[in-house]
């Protein structure tokens, strides 16, 4: 009899276990950046805030400007503007997806002659969340954000778009320009989706690959971690109104 009590204890304590590790270390990233989700979000975003732009003239060429009112970021929704990160993680108990955002995100894009001309993207590092929010001091210490409040990137080369755009089309392009985090630049290449809506409103998302270390960036460590992947991706969604 106190075999069975104890083997059923010990098979309770099991279950316990698993619905443990399930619950607070489970694999709960958010989807990455996409110009359908943003667009489809966005809709709701100013349905609820009764907010209507004043409507597409057909003329993408214009600075747009990023609307940092619009939508409030959390990881349920992915509102409104926001950059961030994503990298895997190999945990004592699994394997998951690290993702840490920003929802302090401004910046313009220029459009000119059917080509995207200048762009500049400034992030505040100091807003950082993550989907696990355990990792956000790490975070912040890693990319040092008392030291460098803002990461940037900016276009350096133009980018030509398709003539004729009108609203609802989507294009996707890659931009090569300087991206800086923690005081320190390299070129990257951003591979955009962008849409212009009826509604005056532009969509713009956008990731790339890159290496931590080129950034001066260690991954943060912890005693479940048993290591980060030394490649990351970082990405962006913005909403965007012409200047």
């Amino acid at each position: 009899m106190n075999k069975k009590l104890i083997g059923g204890a010990l098979a309770v304590v099991a279950i316990l276990g698993i619905a443990a590790w399930w619950f607070v270390f489970k694999d709960d990233a958010p989807e990455a950046v996409s110009v359908d989700d943003a667009n489809a979000q966005l809709d709701e975003d100013l349905a609820a805030e009764n907010d209507v732009a004043a409507g597409f003239d057909g003329d993408i060429n214009a600075t747009w400007i990023v609307d940092d009112e619009i939508g409030t970021f959390d990881f349920e929704t992915a509102s409104g503007s926001f950059a961030g990160f994503r990298v895997d993680e190999e945990l004592t108990v699994g394997a998951v997806t690290a993702v840490g955002r920003s929802g302090g995100v401004t910046g313009s894009l220029t459009i000119d002659g059917d080509a995207l001309t200048a762009a500049e993207i400034v992030v505040d590092m100091n807003t950082i969340v993550s989907n696990d929010s355990r990792r956000e001091r790490a975070i912040r210490n890693a990319v040092d954000a008392s030291g460098f409040p803002t990461a940037t990137f900016t276009l350096t080369q133009p980018v030509d778009l398709p003539g004729g755009l009108a609203d609802g089309d989507q294009v996707t392009v890659d931009a090569i320009g300087d991206l800086t985090v923690k005081g320190t630049t390299n070129q990257v290449t951003f591979t955009i989706s962008a849409l212009v809506r009826d509604d005056g409103f532009g969509i713009v998302t956008g990731s790339a690959d890159l290496v931590w270390e080129d950034f001066g960036v260690t991954p943060p460590s912890a005693p479940i971690v048993v290591s980060i992947a030394d490649e990351g991706v970082v990405e962006f969604q913005l909403v965007v109104a012409k200047g």
